[in-house]
């Protein structure tokens, strides 16, 4: 979307050519369950989500699929073959590659013209700097640490976490700026 950051790592669609499908082929099944108002919103929308194995790939697959414009992924992790039996992009083809390079690799071939900004394990030093510009997170990690510094950072610039992770069972919980912190939840 217009004015949004861009980051270290980020190639947008225009830059490789154009998209072999337009953005309405890609999302012309939506229709009915969303409105037109809504599909624009995806298609203006950023997400950041940090994580891409488990929850965090399935996310971002679906979130690409359904349209969002703009992503902003994270992760300093590699596949390993123990990622096979859970993790979206983790494939005997991406086994010791880097889980964001495969990811957005993935991605791409959904949709070429995706705008995708990408970090790895400095993304949350650079929290001020993504989130500005991000609608809505989703914490796909299982860091405890880094996850309150994304909940604290995430109140701050007013930003609602969706947090997907699969450990030790799947759980998705959803916390608007103003909704208690994980450390306030006692």
């Amino acid at each position: 979307a217009p004015g949004r950051g861009r980051g270290p790592d980020e190639a947008s669609g225009e830059a490789r050519g154009m998209s072999p499908v337009s953005y309405e082929e890609l999302t012309s099944r939506n229709a009915g369950f969303l409105t037109g108002a809504e599909q624009q919103r995806l298609r203006d929308g950023s997400v950041f989500v940090c994580g891409v194995g488990g929850m965090g790939g399935a996310a971002v697959q679906s979130l690409v699929r359904a349209g969002v414009g703009r992503l902003v992924i994270a992760d300093f992790d590699v596949f390993e073959a123990s990622n096979l039996n859970r993790q979206l992009f983790a494939t005997t083809a991406t086994l010791g590659r880097s889980k964001v390079e495969a990811t957005v690799d993935g991605l791409r071939a959904i949709n070429p013209a995706l705008e995708i900004a990408t970090y790895g394990a400095d993304w949350v030093d650079r929290l001020d700097e993504i989130l500005p510009d991000t609608d809505v997170v989703i914490n796909g990690m299982d860091d405890a640490r880094a996850a309150i510094r994304l909940y604290r950072a995430a109140r701050r610039h007013a930003v609602t976490v969706v947090d997907a992770w699969t450990s030790p069972h799947p759980s998705v919980t959803c916390v608007a700026p103003d909704d208690p912190r994980p450390e306030e939840w006692l």
